[in-house]
């Protein structure tokens, strides 16, 4: 799955929106976390950690590389 897309996935899923999340990140404008769910521009390496803190994931799952943390419900947590 493409960046842009997990993204605005966990960008939804942790109910923030664009602007909230550009807040969060330390940006001016929220028009860079459209770039970024659109595909138009990749975060810099600089803000990654503080992208994921706010979305609750890790730095691979932002790039699709680790599939999603499961919920605590699951038999064996």
């Amino acid at each position: 799955m493409k960046t842009c897309f997990r993204i605005r996935e966990l960008r939804q899923k942790a109910g923030l929106t664009q602007g909230e999340l550009a807040r969060r990140v330390g940006l001016r404008s929220s028009s860079i976390v459209t770039m970024w769910e659109s595909g138009d521009r990749a975060p810099k390496s600089e803000i990654l950690p503080r992208l994921s803190a706010e979305l609750g994931c890790t730095i691979d799952e932002l790039y699709g590389l680790d599939p999603p943390k499961q919920e605590a419900n699951r038999p064996g947590a």
